[in-house]
């Protein structure tokens, strides 16, 4: 369920709500003044996943190995 950030045109507060369908947003106010008149705001959203970590040549990793980088493995 996503969540979206919203500006408040009458007071400038920005939140955040917990949209789960079109009822809830259509009910939507802010929360300082109450006030409907609102706009979304664009999101910046985070992604977590691996990250590669480099090989230096030499590494346990590398092992039998007989390039003389790890850029001659790949």
């Amino acid at each position: 369920m996503p969540i979206y950030e919203y500006k408040c045109l009458e007071c400038r507060k920005q939140f955040e709500d917990l949209i789960r369908n079109k009822a809830d947003e259509e009910a939507l106010e802010c929360p300082r003044c109450k006030s409907k008149n609102l706009i979304r705001q664009m999101s910046a959203f985070g992604v977590q996943g691996a990250v590669e970590k480099p090989i230096t040549a030499g590494a346990s990793s590398c092992t039998g190995c007989t390039a003389s980088s790890c850029a001659g493995c790949r």
